[in-house]
């Protein structure tokens, strides 16, 4: 019936759109979480811009909601754009405000829920390089963006070998468009060195690194049996997710397989800053933006959508009593 609904009934795609991500958000609402406290891995852009919400719980609630319910939209038109998804359907909104409505901890200002909106953006830049002549522009775009990214959140600094290896999955391969993508990283980054030297805080420059990127992951999240739970749900349905999908590729014209295969790759190295956060109750949210463009595929593939929907209700139910038991 869920399935149903995005396939066909425009209407009540708004309405489920809008109630299931008030019914999970509302605990927040009602009583709202604190900031977390910043750790080694939020950059400096996040806790500048935290900070403006340091006595605004609320506030911060009704940002991250707005800001994730934005981010589905972008993803939607994403999936849409590239013929992953009907373009009358929004299920890779609904998919994705599922997927970061997971915790209620996260149910605010976090560094992963600002980074995400900088990933999404770079992904759509990067997906316009391909078909382009060099596609400098938009690699340059892309790397912006990432580097953006990993200022509020460090481990997405590790997306960037995602971004090599989809200049080879285009055809990619001068020179050139590598040194774009370097110079297009190190850009945000060289503004904010910039920004302390001038403000005289060399020691924050000498500590820069070594304080943020020699952090090694901790595996407390297996003292919580809900979030295993989840855990293991999710890359339950991961697996076939990702079998389905890139079956899919193969069945389409070659720009979209080659889309296809970006964002395929965009979930194996999400992967990578996954592991780096795993104590986290965050972590799953960095590859929120992949597994929701492959769990679309997925659902919409099934040809029983009784089946669909029976997966999807075990992920809202899920969800939900994670969402309470962290209240």
């Amino acid at each position: 019936m869920i399935v149903s609904i995005f396939r066909r009934n425009y209407f009540l795609q708004f309405v489920l759109l809008l109630v299931v991500p008030v019914v999970l958000w509302l605990p927040a609402f009602i009583n709202p979480p604190a900031l977390a406290e910043r750790g080694v891995l939020d950059m400096p852009l996040y806790e500048a811009f935290s900070s403006l919400f340091a006595e605004k719980s609320f506030c911060a609630v009704l940002f991250a909601f707005v800001a994730i319910i934005l981010q589905g939209l972008l993803i939607n038109y994403i999936c849409t754009s590239y013929q992953l998804s009907q373009k009358t359907s929004y299920f890779p909104a609904f998919v994705y405000i599922l997927l970061m409505s997971s915790d209620y901890r996260s149910m605010t200002l976090t560094s992963v829920c600002i980074a995400n909106l900088f990933l999404i953006l770079s992904l759509f830049a990067f997906l316009k390089c391909y078909n382009k002549n060099e596609g400098l522009d938009e690699i340059y775009l892309s790397t912006v963006l990432l580097s953006v990214a990993s200022l509020f959140y460090s481990p997405v600094i590790l997306l960037v070998f995602w971004i090599w290896v989809g200049l080879f999955n285009f055809k990619i391969y001068k020179l050139r468009s590598f040194f774009v993508s370097i110079f297009g990283f190190l850009t945000p980054y060289v503004v904010l060195m910039v920004y302390y030297y001038l403000n005289n805080e060399i020691q924050t420059i000498q500590t820069f690194f070594t304080v943020r990127f020699t952090v090694l992951p901790e595996f407390s999240f297996f003292n919580q049996p809900i979030q295993i739970v989840y855990m293991v749900y999710l890359f339950a349905l991961s697996l076939p997710a990702f079998a389905v999908t890139y079956s899919y590729r193969n069945e389409q014209k070659l720009s979209v397989r080659k889309r296809i295969s970006t964002i395929l790759l965009l979930f194996v190295f999400s992967l990578l800053p996954f592991v780096y956060d795993i104590s986290s109750c965050t972590m799953s949210l960095i590859f929120a933006p992949a597994l929701a463009c492959m769990l679309t595929i997925f659902f919409f593939s099934v040809k029983r959508s009784i089946y669909s929907d029976v997966y999807i209700l075990i992920l809202f139910i899920l969800t939900l009593v994670k969402i309470l038991l962290n209240c």
